[in-house]
């Protein structure tokens, strides 16, 4: 016999880590401590906090910034997160980058692996660029030289043939996969952060053809992309005359990102 109509239903949680935890949030003591900070003894507006990341709202945009290699990134609602994977692909850009060197960080977003390299070389000068006017200005909010406009578009002239690296996190996700997407994504985040065109490598190939222009002879290109795009980028990369094309994985394994030789 089931309960009755007129029957309790189970307990609703009110601590926030275990309203988080109910919901499935698999960090949920973490999420509710950095809740909470914001709150600073609010109870009503930690309430409120936790009522906006049960609907999927990203943390960061809630909180308002995340930890990225090592450093407090703000980010504005409406602006990408940076994801942790991405802090091996700004660590590779960093290697490539001299101490008085030149870097542009295309599809910079909040700005964070731009960030990542003027920490790491305090004497270079890195560029930021980004389609979105919300995260040029997070950008500059977090002390980055962004400029507004299409991939390189935006990249001054006088950097032409002096670049050391370019680095990217381009949309690279293939328009038929978004709807495999986690649930929320679009209920929050915009597909143009995410779509990559017909098989994702869309941007990818436009970001090579452009680099060349700005790439110094021996400078470097790092793209983050899908795993199963890597071996048609790096052909299609070897073709625009890039060299020493290799695949950077991660602890798993698996393909995270290319990085390619010009000249």
């Amino acid at each position: 016999m089931g309960p009755r109509p007129d029957a309790p239903g189970p307990p609703v949680p009110t601590d926030p880590a275990a309203r988080l935890a109910a919901a499935g949030f698999l960090a949920a003591e973490d999420e509710a401590l950095a809740l909470a900070a914001v709150a600073a003894d609010d109870p009503e507006r930690l309430d409120a906090l936790v009522a906006r990341r049960l609907t999927g709202e990203p943390l960061a945009w809630i909180v308002g910034h995340v930890e990225f290699a090592g450093h407090r990134v703000t980010v504005t609602p409406g602006v990408y997160v940076p994801r942790p994977h991405t802090e091996a692909v700004a660590a590779r850009a960093v290697t490539r980058l001299p101490a008085d060197g030149v870097a542009v960080d295309a599809c910079t977003g909040s700005g964070a692996v731009a960030l990542a390299l003027g920490r790491a070389r305090p004497g270079a000068r890195v560029v930021g660029t980004d389609l979105d006017p919300a995260a040029v200005a997070c950008a500059w909010g977090n002390g980055v030289e962004a400029r507004l406009g299409d991939l390189l578009a935006p990249v001054a002239a006088e950097l032409a043939g002096r670049v050391d690296v370019v680095v990217a996190v381009v949309p690279y996700v293939p328009t038929p996969a978004l709807p495999l997407l986690q649930r929320d994504t679009f209920r929050f985040e915009s597909p143009l952060a995410y779509d990559g065109g017909p098989d994702g490598a869309r941007l990818l190939r436009r970001l090579a053809a452009d680099a060349r222009a700005l790439l110094r002879p021996g400078g470097h290109l790092v793209a983050e992309l899908g795993g199963d795009q890597a071996e048609t980028i790096m052909a299609e990369w070897a073709a625009l005359g890039y060299r020493r094309t290799t695949v950077l994985a991660d602890d798993d394994g698996d393909p995270r990102a290319v990085e390619a030789r010009w000249g």
